[in-house]
């Protein structure tokens, strides 16, 4: 049984979403398709259940992606182990990152960690948290930066070490009755309808939008869902009602007729964090963080 294909499967369970599987994976989606099928029929059980609108583990699906985890480890560790016996190591770190909130943090960081440690080469890709951390999962990448709601708990298979926050704010067009304030209550949005990224296009839409109000007790009514929040934001332009949640750092995608204002509640932010898998074999992950730790200092 080949490892890349263990991997295409541990990260096939926790995104259930063949497309956006075989994207992150670099592979088509009747390949991995074909790779799935090889497993099941390799192990004479049904991995997962699929129709035309979702994908699900069966419970033999949920036993093997444990199963797999501890195979991709066992992987690493023994690879590991013959590198050092040859005197050989993995010069090379793989990171999944979280948009522009990260971009140019993670760019000044790199250039620093470069000039000590130029022989490990570091490769970057742009994801989403729940790609993130199931390239993490299944070792694929080594590292995730990685930005998430401060109500939202940490995956207890991961660690996370936080650096930096990003206010939770509110984005309205300039006719909006409430543009013009400094600063606005999340029971004052409430009392307008709200606009927000699809939970088909995005799982995590809720957490990081409407779950804020939620969370502090305020109901609010649902006027429209959009694919992505760049749609979202161009369709502000044009609604002198609505209220879209948003991060602070998304502001750029924000036109001209419209602005973002901050929420009064001091307990709504983000967290921008880096995580990794303690498991994870990687020799330079060690020099990684010894150096993370002394540039956030």
């Amino acid at each position: 049984m080949k490892i890349h294909l263990i991997n295409e499967f541990i990260v096939l369970s926790q995104v259930l979403n063949f497309s956006k599987t075989a994207q992150m994976m670099n592979v088509t989606q009747p390949v991995l398709s074909r790779h799935i099928k090889y497993l099941e029929d390799r192990l004479g059980v049904a991995l997962l259940r699929r129709d035309t609108h979702k994908v699900e583990l069966t419970t033999a699906g949920k036993l093997f992606a444990g199963e797999a985890r501890k195979i991709i480890t066992q992987y690493e560790s023994s690879l590991a182990v013959m590198h050092a016996f040859c005197g050989k190591g993995r010069h090379r770190l793989a990171i999944a990152f979280l948009g522009e909130a990260i971009h140019s943090f993670l760019i000044s960081f790199l250039n620093r960690f470069h000039q000590s440690h130029g022989d490990i080469a570091v490769e970057c890709r742009d994801s989403e948290l729940d790609e993130a951390l199931a390239l993490l999962d299944s070792h694929i990448c080594d590292f995730g930066f990685l930005i998430r709601p401060n109500f939202m708990a940490h995956d207890p298979r991961f660690s996370t070490l936080s650096f930096q926050t990003d206010p939770l704010c509110v984005a309205f067009n300039k006719q909006h009755p409430l543009a013009d304030r400094a600063r606005v209550t999340l029971r004052e949005i409430g009392d307008w309808p709200i606009i927000r990224v699809d939970p088909q296009a995005f799982a995590l839409s809720e957490a990081y939008s409407t779950q804020f109000l939620t969370g502090h007790g305020v109901e609010f009514a649902l006027a429209r869902e959009y694919p992505n929040l760049k749609t979202c934001c161009f369709n502000l332009e044009f609604n002198k009602q609505a209220a879209l949640l948003m991060p602070r750092h998304r502001g750029y995608l924000l036109g001209d007729n419209c602005v973002l204002v901050d929420i009064a509640e001091e307990d709504c932010w983000f967290n921008l964090e880096l995580v990794w898998d303690n498991k994870n074999a990687n020799p330079g992950m060690g020099i990684f963080l010894r150096e993370f730790k002394n540039f956030i200092q």
